[in-house]
């Protein structure tokens, strides 16, 4: 595989040097695939952005509060709101969702009781 090559399997997709970059970056990155065709790559959302978004006074608007989410997290393709318009209707709340998820929020396992 050549660096031109992306290894997540779409042209024109990120390169390996790319990923690592964001990875450098950002820590985690992950890809989430809905089709062969339709591929994001996003990372978690930090402690500060999370109170920067809850401080817009928006979170009560959950539609408003994924956009702005999935904008700062998704790191391949680029969002913005211009194409936020032509997805199909669940993309965003899943991609969020998993944001949320790796960003800590909820839990992987049952708490123990001790």
């Amino acid at each position: 595989m050549s660096e031109q090559d992306s290894p997540i399997g779409i042209v024109g997709g990120p390169t390996q040097i790319q990923i690592d970059e964001w990875k450098a970056k950002f820590g985690d990155v992950y890809l989430v695939k809905f089709s062969d065709t339709e591929k994001y790559i996003y990372r978690p959302m930090r402690r500060f952005e999370y109170k920067q978004i809850v401080a817009m006074g928006q979170t009560e608007n959950k539609s408003f509060a994924e956009e702005k989410i999935a904008q700062m997290c998704i790191v391949w393709p680029t969002i913005d709101p211009t194409k936020l318009t032509t997805l199909k209707a669940g993309t965003i709340s899943t991609i969020v969702d998993l944001v949320m998820s790796s960003s800590n929020f909820g839990v992987a396992e049952e708490p123990i009781k001790l």
